[in-house]
């Protein structure tokens, strides 16, 4: 009775193989997720930067709108011409004078017929 008792209480190899591949299955699921998850990160950290791109593209863009409001102001360009010693001068309202264009002539058309 001894013998088979001994004989009986050996473990299958196939629960040995099963635990070995749960534990493959259980590692590189953990390896992937870590791996997608820096993948995510490296994304949103892209996503920060272009943001960031674009708020100091829309800075720049305002700014420079700005500098052209002040280069066009027509109280600072006439202070700049007077120091630049432009020969340009101011003109009076009253020495505008309003060109009306002259009435457009029919359009010509030109034919070519074979004689």
């Amino acid at each position: 009775m001894n013998r088979r008792r001994s004989t009986a209480d050996k473990t299958p190899s196939s629960v040995f193989l099963t635990l070995i591949l749960a534990a493959l299955v259980a590692t590189s699921g953990g390896v992937l997720h870590a791996v997608w998850k820096n993948r995510q990160i490296l994304v949103e950290r892209k996503i920060d930067a272009t943001e960031r791109r674009i708020e100091q593209h829309l800075l720049d863009i305002q700014i420079t709108g700005v500098r052209m409001d002040e280069m066009l102001n027509r109280f600072e360009l006439r202070e700049r011409l007077r120091t630049a010693g432009s020969g340009l001068v101011s003109i009076e309202h009253g020495d505008i004078e309003e060109v009306v264009p002259a009435a457009q002539p029919a359009p010509a058309v030109a034919s070519a017929g074979l004689n």
